[in-house]
């Protein structure tokens, strides 16, 4: 059995989103694994244990590594792992991770598809990040207060979402690009009594 399979992840996202986990084979000298934890682009840190047939350690803290020699022989106990070391073995890894992705909230006037003078001064820099990473990858998101029927508000934040994409796309960001959806109430950004809560006329834009 091979030691790649024989890591048990909880939270394993190689090759999807990020690395939360770096393996490292056949080092210099006896041929040895390195694995070492990441963090989530979000700065969640998962938990990953490195199971052989000789027994098993558990990686809970971001830059702690083991090493094991084979699949027969057991992990060594978890060691933090210096900068300088992590970047030899795993340097041009952790350079091939995707950036992390950059969140833009939009606010809104009530029962408008206007947006606020701060939000209008802050569409320049959402412009500028697609373009400086080059994007083809953004998500455009339109929200309600709930101070409408589901219907109304379902309307007027997928109005807002496709008001924010139309501005981007005159701008010269391709409408290709884009994704845009529309949560209505159901996702507000902060729960209040009050229907006119303005945090909640929203439009987040995520470019990755």
């Amino acid at each position: 059995m091979s030691l790649l399979k024989s890591v048990s992840l909880k939270r394993l996202l190689l090759g999807l989103t990020t690395l939360s986990l770096l393996l490292l084979t056949g080092c210099a000298g006896k041929p040895r694994n390195v694995v070492q934890l990441l963090p989530d682009p979000d700065g969640h840190v998962g938990v990953v244990s490195v199971t052989t047939q000789a027994g098993s350690a558990q990686l809970t803290k971001a830059g702690c590594a083991v090493r094991v020699a084979d699949a027969k022989s057991m992990p060594t106990p978890p060691e933090d792992l210096t900068e300088a070391e992590s970047d030899a073995l795993f340097g041009a890894a952790k350079r091939a991770l995707p950036t992390k992705p950059v969140r833009f909230l939009l606010s809104f006037e009530s029962d408008s598809i206007r947006l606020t003078p701060e939000s209008r001064r802050l569409l320049p820099e959402v412009l500028t990040t697609a373009t400086a990473r080059n994007s083809r990858d953004i998500s455009v998101v339109g929200h309600s207060d709930k101070a409408g029927s589901e219907d109304y508000n379902l309307d007027i934040s997928r109005r807002r979402a496709e008001y924010v994409r139309n501005q981007l796309v005159k701008a010269g960001i391709p409408a290709e690009s884009m994704e845009v959806t529309s949560h209505g109430s159901s996702n507000p950004l902060v729960e209040s009594s009050k229907p006119h809560e303005p945090r909640n006329r929203r439009v987040e834009v995520t470019v990755r």
